[in-house]
Parts: structure tokens; C-alpha cells; sequence
């Protein structure tokens, strides 16, 4: 069952846009209880995962990793949302960012009402036309939010470090998402809340998603609007990042999009989608990250697995090496895509 806490200071926000989110008390410490479980089930014997380089260039999104996961499951509308959302806006703030705040209040995909807010950074290019690079903060109320997705904020935080004092083709739009897992609340809400001007203006959006758990790297992006995806395939293979697309990539449920990508999409916005997972396992849709022994049959996002204690007991090496190659990929396609 989804819990819900309405967000009360992110509503104080909305006569402020600029003020600082109010961090939440954690509630006192108890002592632990020992308790000894004598288990008595056969062990499970698992093929030894292959060990992988760790990455190059993953230190400081390993960083922010550790401390959004840390929070723990970050459903829309609770504390721990705001509490994710205060790190976001500290981190943007000692890059030398301003941060701004999009409050909303939305109904979700069950009804409820949501309370939540974009953190929006920006990075004046070259020309006035932008990329906008988002990725979402809160996460399922299944696991520790690891993967989907303290990865893809990790990285977007990683990148806008990297580009800060750097020269840029286009001005860049770094957006944390609140509210995705109630229905994709708040890149509606980002979307809806630009003119006609505003939305001619923007070349690309750039979604992060899932990044660290699945067994293989993947960009998308419709056929029609490829060529960010395919400027980026090639420079990954030239510079010896296994990076994989899907053609003609169907990425829907039930008809409905996935991810953030969808309002993006419906407002005529091209855009490319970085995730990790493998579509040649189980129905071959996207779902299946990883092989269906480990995980919930092969499903890491949305579940108790969704760890990064046992991502990295299960795969050696692996989330250091993803956030390595999308870290890489993004800098350089922020940096040289458009030149």
C-alpha cells in the first residue's frame, strides 16, 4: 500500500520560491532487540557474478548516491521526499547554483493528494535555446530507492558540477522531479507550466532513470527525433563506454508513458532516456533488469532489492561502472552535443 505524508512546508514555498526546504526531525533512536533466527533451509547456491572494473569517473556521484539511498524509500508527498529534495537543493547550492522551486499539489494514480515540488538549477549556455536534464527524487515505498532512482539524481548532480564553469553549446535546465512514482506529477507539471515560447525554445529533454542495477546501458529515443541518441552511441563507442539502444523502442504501459519522458513528448519536445536494464530477458520489454535468479525475478526497481548494499554484494562493481558511463556520456554530450 502506498503511504502518503503531506508535504506542509512545501507549501510554505509557494509564497517563497527561492527559500531553503525545512529539513525533518528524525525520530529518536531505539535501542536494538537481538533476536537469534536458527534458519534451516538449504543455501542458495548462485553462479559467482563477474567482477567489473569500478569506474573511472564515479566518486562524486557515488557520493550523492549513498546519501539520497540513505534516506531510504522516498515516496511522493512524505518526509523523506522532502528530505531528499533539501540534499538536492544543498548540493546545487555549494555547486554555486540558485535553485528554484516549482510547488504543486496533484492527484495521484490512486486518488490521493500529492504534495511535492521541482528543484530547478540552471546553467546559461552559449545560446539561449536548452537542453533540460531531469531525473526524479522520490522514489517507490519498496525498498531504498537505489536504483529508481538516487541514480539518476546522483548523476544529473554529478554532470552539473562538471559543466558549471564550463562553456556549453546550449543553456542547461537541471530539473529534480518530485512526485513520479504517484503518475509523473511533476514533469506534467514542469511541461504544463512553460509558453509556447518557452517550449520552442527547448532542444532536448534528457531522462535519467534506473541507472546502476541493470546488466546493460541503454539510451532511447524515437526514430524520428535520433539524432542526441545517435551522436551519443558514437561517441560512447569511440570512447570505449558500452552504451546499447532499442530501435523503434516501445516504451508504454498499457499505452500510458513510462516516465518523464511522456509529457516531453506529448508537448512536441524531442528527447533521449538513459536507463539500465536488459531487453533480451523475460518478456523482452524492459522490465526484467537482470537474470531472474536474483532481484523479484529479475526485477530490482520497485522492490525490496531495489538496495545498494545488495547491488553490491550481488554485483561487484557494477553501480561504480554505471555511473561512470552515464556520468561520462552526459558530460560530453552537455558539452560537445551541438558545437
Amino acid at each position: 500500500m502506498k503511504r502518503v505524508v503531506p508535504l506542509y512546508l512545501l507549501l510554505a514555498l509557494i509564497a517563497g520560491a527561492c527559500a531553503p526546504l525545512s529539513l525533518i526531525s528524525s525520530p529518536a533512536s531505539q535501542e536494538p532487540t537481538e533476536t537469534i533466527i536458527h534458519d534451516t533451509r538449504e543455501p542458495v547456491v548462485r553462479p559467482t557474478p563477474t567482477k567489473l572494473p569500478a569506474g573511472e569517473d564515479s566518486q562524486n556521484s557515488r557520493r550523492h548516491l549513498e546519501a539520497l539511498a540513505g534516506i531510504g524509500a522516498r515516496w511522493s508527498g512524505s518526509e523523506q521526499e522532502v528530505e531528499a529534495g533539501q540534499y538536492i537543493v544543498n548540493a546545487f547550492d555549494e555547486m554555486g547554483y540558485d535553485s528554484t522551486f516549482q510547488p504543486f499539489t496533484a492527484r495521484g494514480d490512486d486518488g490521493e493528494t500529492i504534495d511535492s515540488a521541482n528543484i530547478i538549477s540552471i546553467k546559461e549556455g552559449d545560446s539561449s535555446n536548452g537542453i533540460v536534464v531531469g531525473a526524479h527524487y522520490d522514489s517507490s515505498d519498496e525498498g531504498l530507492g537505489a536504483d529508481d532512482n538516487a541514480s539518476g539524481v546522483a548523476v544529473m548532480l554529478d554532470v552539473a558540477e562538471r559543466v558549471k564553469n564550463e562553456s556549453t553549446p546550449y543553456t542547461i535546465h537541471f530539473v529534480a522531479f518530485g512526485a513520479e512514482e504517484a503518475g509523473l506529477l511533476g514533469s506534467q507539471t514542469f511541461v504544463s507550466s512553460m509558453s509556447s515560447a518557452e517550449t520552442r525554445n527547448i532542444v532536448l529533454f534528457v531522462n535519467l532513470d534506473s541507472l546502476i542495477a541493470g546488466d546493460i546501458a541503454y539510451i532511447y529515443s524515437l526514430e524520428n527525433e535520433a539524432s542526441a541518441r545517435d551522436w551519443t552511441l558514437t561517441w560512447a563507442a569511440a570512447n570505449g563506454y558500452d552504451l546499447q539502444t532499442v530501435h523503434n523502442v516501445d516504451l508504454s504501459d498499457e499505452g500510458y508513458p513510462c516516465g518523464d519522458y511522456g509529457a516531453f513528448e506529448e508537448a512536441g519536445i524531442p528527447w533521449i532516456y538513459f536507463e539500465a536494464t536488459n531487453w533480451t530477458l523475460g518478456d523482452q520489454d524492459g522490465y526484467t533488469q537482470v537474470n531472474p535468479q536474483y532481484g523479484d525475478g529479475g526485477a530490482i526497481f520497485h522492490t525490496e532489492y531495489d538496495d545498494l548494499s545488495y547491488l553490491e554484494d550481488v554485483f561487484p562493481g557494477r553501480v561504480d561502472q554505471h555511473l561512470d558511463l552515464f556520468g561520462s556520456v552526459l558530460y560530453h554530450l552537455l558539452s560537445e552535443f551541438g558545437n
